[in-house]
């Protein structure tokens, strides 16, 4: 279908000036890489589906732009969803969605790649699809329609979005993107399936959904293709090294959700808290050394006008060379006031030591996640935070000026009592009385992600998540206190351990006009429930407790944790008894180490 071009569109007609934020859709961004269009090129579009805001704080997406970009041979265009003002503009006059570095549309790319980061992104991811004029099943698409991928965390259980994808890429992408590319360069001009058969042959980490069937809730591959292509798919491990650093950053012209420059100091954790998704399937832990970490800090701010450089990772003060990096950085830092932000805390004296040292430039809040309200529940998650930890940290917090302070939990744990609801309030009341005046506490419903212990539980329903909310109702006398919307954490809790019946419910709610569904404005419950009722879903068995030798939906994708060791986990949680870090103490076996040949990165 040919398409109108909505650059030259809204410009002329001056519609671009009436939207709420007309800088999403300008491009033309500093640090922009613009690449020209030729035949042996290949041209990959990296869409977020999420508006720009959001999209351009995300760290992998900039990456994976700037890795393809290296190549002579490829090129890489970045696109996103429009937010509600110019959706409805699009949908009037026929515009497709469009790349922000030469405002092609989709369809003239040759593979479109979906990062996933949150569950409810996928009607949006959907809602993009069919803005393109792309059928969103893959059995409904032609040879001339973009190869679609995706990635990203969400995709560790593939399932519920299996019948739109073509490829799902798991685990790490730096690499293993140039690979896809130059596959696909080599097999140009055989047919889609060829290339997808060779793309889940050669390249590790792939796993095509339609050469794979569920048998007694089994995902296998399918008969003819049993001897060719593997039954079960291993993540993708990238070391952090110097070739994947990334150096020169997009400056968007508005403001985003994380306004900053950023570097990756670490990937993967060990502390094994058995609620984490991401603490499991990012392992092992990788570092990126300090000599690395400080040319890319050089070269950020050399290149960019970010008043804020971020270390990120999963738990950065626990990097081997933390001390040492913050002691070279804060000079040059404070001679050009520009700030550091380290986004986990630890809960001990080298953490606020650290977090005094970085506070030169502004002081900030301090950030806690206690995530239960007692110590015996926090044993039982393997949250390793002693009660009088917390408490000596906030006497020092305040005794060296800190004032604001921001507090993390869940509800709706595993074993959870209503002492450990009351524990919350307890733990906020003392921070009151030891002197921090601006309390923030932010309440989420505990969901159980696939590859933790905590598969194998149940989850809340969404009547026991308001009585929860009830329970701590007095925390807004206290604080600042907001709890995750209960009919969300529901819907994320389907989504995250579903299986392939969810995709018309995923495609219904889209069409029905949820494609931005992690926003708490756009988000309708009442739009999923009767999407689930339309094909006959019943929504609290995917929420329900698993047995332990029961077929899971993600159990053909190999996140490289042996099942053995989460079955583990999850009986040392009826005991509240504990597994140590592994960085610190006895090898816990959980498997990830086991089968790598270079180990010079795994602490």
């Amino acid at each position: 279908m040919k398409t109108k071009s909505i650059n030259k569109y809204l410009h002329e007609s001056g519609l671009l000036y009436t939207l709420e934020k007309p800088s999403r859709y300008l491009g033309n961004e500093y640090n922009l890489i613009r690449k020209e269009w030729g035949k042996s090129i290949l041209k990959f579009l990296l869409v977020f589906p999420d508006i720009y805001d959001i999209g351009m704080s995300h760290l992998g997406l900039k990456i994976l732009y700037e890795e393809i970009n290296k190549r002579k041979n490829f090129l890489a265009e970045r696109s996103f969803l429009p937010w509600t003002d110019l959706l409805e503009i699009m949908e009037h006059e026929n515009f497709n969605p469009f790349s922000l570095e030469t405002f092609k549309t989709p369809d003239k790319f040759d593979v479109i790649g979906f990062t996933l980061q949150y569950e409810l992104s996928y009607p949006g991811m959907v809602k993009y699809l069919e803005l393109s004029h792309i059928d969103p099943f893959s059995k409904n698409r032609t040879e001339e329609d973009p190869i679609i991928i995706a990635g990203g965390p969400c995709v560790y259980n593939p399932e519920p979005i299996a019948p739109f994808i073509d490829a799902f890429l798991i685990g790490d992408g730096e690499e293993a993107i140039c690979e896809i590319g130059d596959l696909l360069q080599r097999t140009f001009g055989m047919p889609k399936k060829e290339r997808l058969l060779q793309m889940a042959k050669k390249v590790s980490g792939i796993y095509v959904p339609a050469f794979y069937e569920s048998i007694n809730g089994k995902v296998v591959p399918r008969e003819s293709y049993r001897n060719e292509i593997p039954h079960s798919i291993s993540k993708r491990i990238s070391p952090l090294s110097l070739e994947n650093s990334l150096y020169k950053q997009l400056i968007p012209y508005t403001q985003t959700v994380h306004d900053r420059g950023v570097i990756e100091v670490m990937r993967g954790c060990t502390r094994g808290c058995r609620f984490c998704h991401a603490g499991m399937v990012y392992r092992p832990t990788r570092e990126r050394n300090k000599e690395e970490i400080m040319k890319s800090a050089y070269s950020i701010l050399e290149s960019t006008g970010y008043d804020e450089l971020s270390l990120l990772s999963l738990s950065t003060l626990d990097h081997s060379q933390i001390s040492d990096i913050t002691e070279t950085l804060m000079p040059l830092l404070k001679h050009k006031m520009v700030a550091l932000s380290i986004p986990s805390s630890r809960l001990d004296q080298f953490g606020l030591d650290i977090a005094e040292k970085i506070s030169t430039v502004r002081k900030t809040g301090i950030t806690v996640a206690p995530e239960a309200g007692t110590q015996k529940l926090r044993n039982r998650i393997n949250k390793n935070i002693m009660d009088e930890q917390i408490y000596d940290m906030i006497r020092v917090a305040v005794a060296k000026g800190w004032k604001r302070i921001k507090l993390y939990f869940m509800a709706g744990l595993p074993f959870e009592t209503d002492a450990d609801l009351n524990g919350i309030i307890e733990i906020v009341k003392k921070c009151r009385a030891l002197g921090m005046k601006n309390v923030s506490v932010s309440v989420s419903g505990f969901i159980p992600k696939p590859h933790t212990p905590f598969q194998f539980a149940a989850q809340d329903s969404v009547h026991e998540l308001h009585s929860k909310i009830k329970k701590l109702s007095y925390l807004r006398k206290l604080s600042h206190f907001e709890f995750h919307r209960p009919e969300i954490s529901f819907i994320e809790g389907i989504l995250s351990r579903g299986d392939r019946r969810l995709s018309k419910a995923i495609l219904k709610v889209a069409r029905e006009g949820g494609y931005l569904e992690a926003w708490k404005g756009q988000f309708s419950y009442e739009r999923w429930i009767s999407a689930f009722k339309e094909f006959d879903i019943m929504p609290e068995k995917y929420i329900s407790a698993r047995g332990f030798h029961e077929n899971l939906p993600w159990s053909h994708i190999d996140s490289g944790i042996r099942k053995e060791f989460l079955i583990n986990e999850y009986k040392k949680s009826f005991f509240g008894i504990q597994t140590g870090n592994c960085r610190h103490f006895e090898c816990t076996n959980c498997g990830v180490c086991f089968d790598l040949e270079e180990a010079k990165n795994v602490l």
